[in-house]
């Protein structure tokens, strides 16, 4: 290509980018000249092509520095080459004398293959440092938020250690002195035996059961759902010992259990936090029970699932609350003192382990509360 016709493509190109193109020599001093008509914020930003280098201090050290060693190496080794300088800010007249408009440019310096000349294309670059500025800041803020989210997560932790540290050692403190007083239980008093030995038996599992809970709380602050996994208990016979464990409280309600157990069902899960999250729907569904209605227990498994139904005949869903039933702190009307974890905790147990859980108006007009979890037996996959 010849010298004029590769000047006039570099020349068309800049004024395409609304850029200056300035030309010239290596060993001229320094002295450049404007390739065509100068864009319209050149003059207020550079002046001429004498006094732009002055005005412009990043600019005259670009070119007698990183660009003048990139023009050197191409005249000796005849090679192909470009280098940006990266995005500068240069002030310009602005409204008054104390406030001057900010402008922002990108330089390229480059070689003339065909008359050995050098090339210095200098291009806004408000756009882009926009943009940059948006990244930066989002980064910034995704920073921040990562920080906050750390924090929050902490103190999440020391109050969840705190609160089970003080579950667990009144707890502690009562299975002691029941074991204490089975010890020294004279034979006067055998009788009493059986009573303090279900006693210790239902101290000790409410014991594990706030170890559980720390346990499934601790991997949803972590996001840990492997260290919640157990030997794939089997869900009918879980079922079974909660509704023992129940039978009292439901007994003291002259509420009528109603369990229809069927085949095995082994799930993925935990042993204790299963039991916990089917211990929470049975009691929730007694205390909205009257004295006599029934509280039915069904089971069945569907397309690789476990299908869990806990069915009461109470006064059914309140409206106001549905929607939001499953999270912390949220509760019925007639739950009094009621910390409204329960079926939190249900949820997110059985969401950790690829279940579902969900609650409807059952057919005889109360609440039906039903989750699913994966079978660990090689009739469904996890999830």
């Amino acid at each position: 290509m010849s010298e004029a016709r590769e000047k006039d493509c570099f020349r068309q190109a800049a004024e395409a980018l609304g850029a200056a193109l300035l030309v010239g020599r290596e060993g001229s001093g320094g002295k450049f000249s404007l390739a065509g008509s100068a864009p319209d914020w050149w003059p207020a930003v550079f002046g001429s092509e004498t006094e732009f280098r002055e005005r412009s201090p990043f600019l005259d050290d670009f070119i007698s520095g990183a660009a003048a060693e990139l023009w050197r190496s191409h005249e000796e080794s005849e090679g192909r080459g470009a280098l940006r300088s990266g995005i500068w800010e240069e002030n310009g007249p602005g409204a008054s004398e104390d406030e001057g408009r900010r402008y922002f440019f990108d330089a390229v310096a480059a070689g003339s293959e065909a008359s050995g000349s050098v090339l210095l294309m200098i291009l806004p670059a408000d756009d882009r440092w926009r943009e940059e500025q948006v990244v930066v800041q989002n980064a910034h803020e995704q920073s921040l938020n990562r920080r906050r989210l750390l924090r929050e997560l902490e103190k999440k932790q020391i109050l969840l250690e705190c609160v089970m540290h003080d579950l667990g050692n009144p707890v502690a403190t009562v299975l002691m002195n029941l074991q204490h007083m089975d010890r020294h239980l004279g034979a006067a008093n055998e009788s009493l035996r059986p009573a303090v030995r279900r006693a210790m038996a239902q101290t000790e599992r409410q014991r594990q059961l706030i170890r559980s809970i720390a346990e499934v709380f601790a991997a949803d602050l972590s996001g840990d759902r492997e260290q919640l996994l157990g030997n794939a208990p089997e869900l009918v016979s879980v079922a079974a010992e909660t509704v023992t464990a129940c039978a009292p409280l439901a007994a003291d309600a002259g509420v009528i259990l109603c369990p229809f157990f069927g085949a095995a069902l082994p799930v993925v899960g935990e042993r204790l936090a299963l039991s916990r999250v089917i211990e929470n729907l049975l009691v929730n569904a007694i205390r909205h029970s009257s004295k006599g209605q029934r509280v039915k227990l069904n089971f069945e498994s569907e397309n690789g699932f476990a299908i869990c139904r806990v069915e009461d005949e109470g006064t059914g869903i309140d409206p106001d609350i549905a929607d939001s039933l499953f999270r912390p702190f949220v509760s019925g009307k007639e739950d009094g003192g009621q910390s409204g974890l329960g079926l939190y905790f249900c949820r997110m147990t059985i969401e950790m382990w690829g279940g579902r859980i969900e609650v409807r108006d059952s057919e005889s007009g109360g609440a039906c509360f039903e989750f699913r979890l994966p079978l660990a037996d090689g009739r469904g996959e996890r999830s």
